[in-house]
């Protein structure tokens, strides 16, 4: 019956909401979360976002999982102050621990709050200027807060709808006028429940499966090395054998890697493309891990191209120290001590782990780099794996520099510089030696970095093998290409094919004598050594790319370098010199006459003479039996 004033008129009554019930599993997880995470002031922060939305409806329901209809009463108290921290929790799991629950509330919001949510998620900080104009308003978001020696004003928002963020004061991407760079604030959603919200502002990332079958319509360029990568690996061998890629503090050096570039004529993702850090990117990349994988890896001498990938992937985290160089060549500024929390391996070890999930299918990026947010429901998002490092452990002297776009790095564009651009550069990485395939959108105009084209990633046979995901690998079949002749009656060397890819080793045995023709002497080929090792090694390398049909002629080479290694012995005794002088006659005449003394004594030309450092006691002590004093 519809209730009545005094006057006998008809009270309009509002409906009812009536809230989903989480399982007993759920609701109690979440509540125990919250209460772990957040004092009882932040909890009521959160909760009085609420009230607008149930201020709506006459009574808060909740179904119970036998379907009844009660009260929520959990609901209701925990927006009062006189509520136990507990009770408070259970009230906010009631409507966090709900999918339904939580969509219901989430449509309540403006389009413009709603922008706003997914920017920071996504992002993780925008400043308050970044946000006004999102939410299409010019009042400020916050009071001003007041500072002190130890700590700052807790925040009070203009609204209780905002009762979710945070704020932080971090280093913007302006120059203030005294040089230095100025603080701004920045809003950021509380971690405790950045997770939570994820998978509702992002539905299309979290309601269907990770992988895709085929690639989504578009202009798309895929792009699979595995074949390439395991051609060039043997010459990458040799090279390295011969010390062509020394490792320096940041890597392989740039003149060594395009000198070594020249050598291998590898494939590159975007041939033709002048743009920075595009130019040589796979050349840049395969060189790099290859040669970390065997200086810190790899102990056997001749390893399989198969086993090198699989001992380079499971041990990704060991090479940290050079992946900051490796994910973020095109920034400036980004220096190995800032990024001591080990993240950005941890970044690469995460994009595996989604990889091993869909091992046949298209993964997409993007979704990858939010479903890192929404499965650590218990982490401190702000400071995971998408951060290279949190804004509070910037340096007042350090201002990084994206160089592609020339925009100074600041807290609101942390978590795309360095997590999305960071997980395309690793897809990169992994396509450069044969372990994905990727997919570049060619309709994709180029933003945050050189690398922003790069959409999707699936793994290749390589990849599933080195990932562990398969215990047999299959090498694609090399087709055998007889690459040089050797003259049966001389020392020359004919090239068979025009480009040569192996020509560039025969610099260091031998001496172009017209275009394709190359001789070889004993002079030329032992160049660079020092060792009977390196002349081993120099003939082994010969064998295995120039060509290992010897004729007779060069084996009976090769046998003779071999057996004049070090034909003579070094005399390893130590010798003191002297000189006598031709007018002391005396001495003269004891050093020729005194049979002791004729004994220790080596005659040189002139008046020279030489004495065993063994003996040079005896020898003073000869002198001294005749007046003479050393």
């Amino acid at each position: 019956m519809a209730q009545t004033d005094i006057f006998g008129n008809n009270i309009p009554t509002l409906p009812s909401l009536v809230l989903e019930e989480p399982t007993a599993d759920q609701w109690s997880a979440i509540t125990d979360f919250l209460e772990s995470r957040s004092t009882k002031n932040q909890l009521l922060s959160y909760a009085e976002t609420f009230i607008p939305w149930f201020s709506k409806y006459g009574k808060v329901m909740r179904t119970t999982r036998n379907g009844r209809v009660v009260e929520a009463t959990e609901a209701t108290l925990m927006t009062k102050t006189n509520s136990s921290k507990h009770c408070i929790a259970q009230g906010l799991a009631l409507v966090l621990a709900s999918e339904q629950n939580l969509k219901m509330y989430v449509d309540t919001m403006s389009q413009e709050l709603q922008e706003l949510w997914r920017t920071l998620l996504f992002k993780l900080f925008v400043s308050q200027k970044e946000a006004k104009q999102i939410l299409k308003t010019t009042s400020d978001l916050f009071g001003k807060q007041r500072s002190y020696y130890y700590y700052n004003d807790k925040v009070v928002w203009n609204k209780r709808e905002f009762g979710w963020f945070t704020t932080g004061n971090f280093r913007s991407a302006e120059v203030g006028r005294y040089g230095y760079r100025d603080y701004e604030a920045y809003i950021t959603v509380s971690p405790a429940i950045h997770a939570l919200f994820i998978p509702i502002f992002f539905p299309e990332t979290f309601d269907q499966e990770v992988g895709l079958n085929n690639l989504p319509e578009g202009h798309y360029r895929t792009v699979n090395l595995e074949t390439d990568s395991h051609a060039h690996f043997q010459l990458f061998c040799g090279l390295y054998q011969q010390g062509e890629f020394p490792l320096k503090k940041k890597g392989v050096g740039v003149t060594d890697m395009k000198r070594a570039q020249k050598k291998l004529a590898l494939a590159e993702f975007f041939p033709g493309d002048t743009t920075e850090f595009r130019t040589n990117l796979r050349a840049f990349s395969y060189i790099q891990l290859l040669t970390l994988a065997r200086q810190f890896l790899v102990k056997s001498s001749n390893p399989t191209y198969e086993e090198t990938m699989r001992l380079l992937l499971c041990n990704f985290s060991n090479l940290h120290y050079w992946l900051v160089g490796l994910l973020y060549p095109h920034i400036k500024g980004l220096r190995q001590q800032m990024t001591d929390y080990g993240k950005h391996s941890k970044l690469c070890n995460t994009m595996f782990t989604w990889l091993r999930e869909e091992p046949d299918r298209w993964v997409s990026i993007r979704d990858i780099y939010l479903k890192i947010y929404g499965i650590e429901n218990g982490e401190n998002t702000q400071r995971f794996t998408t951060l290279v490092f949190h804004p509070n452990d910037e340096q007042s002297s350090t201002q990084m520099t994206n160089e592609y776009t020339g925009n100074t790095i600041a807290a609101n564009s942390y978590a795309m510089e360095f997590g999305y651009t960071g997980l395309q550069m690793c897809a990169f990485l992994m396509a450069s030696v044969g372990t994905a395939e990727i997919a570049i959108n060619e309709d994709k105009n180029l933003g945050l970095s050189p690398f922003d084209s790069l959409e999707f990633i699936r793994l290749t046979p390589l990849g599933r093998y080195a990932l562990d995901l398969t215990d047999d690998y299959e090498a694609p079949k090399q087709e055998h290409v007889a690459y040089f002749e050797l003259d049966p009656d001389r020392l020359i060397i004919r090239s068979l094919v025009e480009p040569n890819p192996y020509a560039q080793l025969l610099t260091d045995t031998s001496h172009a004598i017209s275009k394709n023709r190359y001789e070889t002497s004993a002079l030329s080929f032992l160049a660079n050594c020092h060792t009977k090792t390196d002349v081993e090694s120099k003939i082994k390398t010969f064998r295995q790319f120039i060509s290992d049909d010897i004729p007779p002629l060069w084996q009976q080479f090769f046998k003779q370098l071999l057996q004049h290694c070090h034909p003579l012995k070094e005399d390893k005794t130590a010798y003191k010199r002297y000189t006598l002088s031709p007018d002391n006659r005396d001495l003269v005449q004891l050093v020729t006459t005194d049979p002791t003394l004729r004994q220790l004594v080596i005659r040189a030309e002139g008046y020279r003479i030489m004495v065993k450092q063994e003996d040079l006691k005896k020898f003073e002590t000869q002198l001294k039996k005749h007046g003479y004093l050393l």
